[in-house]
């Protein structure tokens, strides 16, 4: 990495250029800020480290020339004897970090890591944009039926406007995550990094140091000075993903970063703007999680600006098999198969299915059928024999449609003094799972947790018994078995 240090003070340059050079930096130096700009506009570097206060012009009046010819890079600010006020100043005006000078330099080259992480992200993203957005465009969504046109035309609506807050809810697999991705990428920030938040996969106690970042020093293990997912993915998108699994604490420190657009590191007593456009998604009906006191209002009516509800595939079945040749293209060419079409049977088979795994059920459908098959043309004997209902085995429609339709709910025995919650859990877990065919996706939606969640209880309970469909357990890894 190329590093400009400008540094008015002889005795500080030398021993930081040096410093630098011993970590493998390649370092220019300039004495002043006339020079440093000089220096920048002629041989740019990859990140800049400027002295706040020099004689002639001023690390603040450098930072903001720098920022007018290139916005991205990274900008580390010294100082020995700057004040809060000028610390404040310097990230209003876009600096990535602020340093105060030491003769060890451990902070600088905290700062400096972090620098270099950042730039590794923002190239990477740059790198992939080129191809997200061709697989992202508009023009590759698929909308054949009234509800798939109704979902483009609300998208193009609002992907010339990259500020507003979008909420996004659908059922487990009806594309998300994907929706998000076709907004960012076709937008004015499509070449700025997209961030995705798994809200329930972080731990609770570690969740503001990944987003927020910390300090050195903040908590046990922070051994340098991290950047947080939010401020990486500065000009760009951040998808908080399944955000109604977050616990409430959590969501009072995300309203404040939401309301308030502004972020402190753990540990860290300064708080600094950040340019993000955020978007939620969710399984779970806010609303509902609202008036039960699961989802903070405030934070509802805060992400709540713009919704968009993705159909469940049931819904709009014109786009099943136009969605199949898709994934059926992508196939053939992970597995270097020359297989050109699905047949009109097998077509038939996908359009009557209902798919309780939704968008992402059909991929692993394809693929499966992709990888068996050895023609030119994907056959129903290609697709599971419970899709069509075939060999008297209840497909997973039936079992799903007897349990939905079952509007008074299940029912187990419960003898006090002998059984416990945990057991009774257990035991309703067990039922939705042999229910829904071993389904965990459409298990973890009809219990009304995250699919996580689920994967958690199966894992952290104990095991009376071990539930199956059809001679094939639900709680074991076919591979590992366990």
């Amino acid at each position: 990495m190329n590093v400009l240090l400008v540094e008015d003070e002889e005795s500080i340059r030398e021993a930081f250029a040096m410093g630098l050079s011993e970590r493998g930096y390649v370092v220019q130096t300039a004495p002043n800020g006339e020079e440093g700009l000089r220096c920048f506009r002629t041989s740019p570097p990859d990140i800049l480290v400027l002295d706040m206060v020099m004689p002639g012009l001023s690390g603040l009046e450098i930072l903001q020339e720098v920022r007018s010819d290139d916005p991205d890079i990274p900008v580390i600010v010294l100082t020995a004897r700057g004040t809060v006020k000028d610390a404040v100043e310097a990230m209003r005006l876009g600096a990535f970090d602020f340093v105060t000078k030491n003769i060890d330099m451990d902070e600088l080259f905290h700062s400096l890591a972090n620098a270099v992480r950042f730039l590794s992200l923002s190239r990477e993203a740059r790198y992939w944009t080129g191809k997200e957005s061709g697989r992202y465009s508009l023009d590759r969504m698929v909308a054949e039926s009234p509800r798939g046109r109704e979902l483009r035309q609300n998208v193009t609506g609002l992907v010339g406007n990259d500020r507003v807050t979008v909420l996004l809810q659908g059922e487990s697999g009806t594309g998300k995550e994907y929706m998000a991705k076709v907004l960012h990428y076709n937008g004015p920030s499509g070449d700025r990094p997209f961030i995705e938040v798994d809200c329930p996969a972080i731990p609770a106690e570690l969740f503001e140091s990944e987003l927020f970042g910390h300090e050195k020093g903040s908590f046990t293990g922070a051994t340098g000075r991290r950047v947080g997912m939010i401020e990486l993915a500065e000009g760009g998108t951040v998808l908080l993903d399944e955000i109604g699994d977050l616990p409430l604490p959590l969501q009072a420190k995300l309203l404040r970063v939401i309301e308030e657009r502004t972020i402190r590191r753990v540990g860290g007593g300064l708080s600094f703007p950040v340019n993000v456009r955020f978007m939620a998604a969710t399984h779970r009906d806010l609303r509902i999680a609202v008036r039960e006191g699961r989802f903070r209002e405030d934070l509802f009516y805060r992400l709540n600006v713009v919704t968009l509800t993705i159909p469940p595939l049931r819904e709009r079945r014109e786009d099943i098999v136009p969605i199949a040749e898709l994934f059926l293209h992508q196939s053939t060419q992970t597995f270097r198969k020359t297989i050109r079409r699905i047949s009109p049977e097998a077509q038939d088979v996908l359009r009557n299915y209902d798919y309780p795994g939704n968008i992402r059920e059909l991929s692993n459908l394809v693929e499966r059928a992709v990888l068996f098959c050895s023609g030119p043309q994907l056959e129903v004997s290609h697709f599971p024999a419970d899709l069509s209902g075939k060999k008297g085995v209840p497909s997973a429609n039936t079992r799903l449609a007897a349990l939905e339709g079952d509007r008074e709910g299940l029912h187990f025995p419960f003898q006090t003094g002998k059984d416990t919650l945990e057991s009774l859990e257990r035991r309703v877990i067990e039922k939705i799972l042999q229910m829904s065919g071993g389904n965990k996706s459409r298990a973890a939606s009809l219990l009304g947790i995250s699919r996580w969640a689920l994967d958690r209880k199966l894992k952290s309970g104990r095991k009376p018994e071990d539930p199956s469909v059809n001679g094939k357990s639900l709680l074991k890894n076919p591979e590992t078995g366990r």
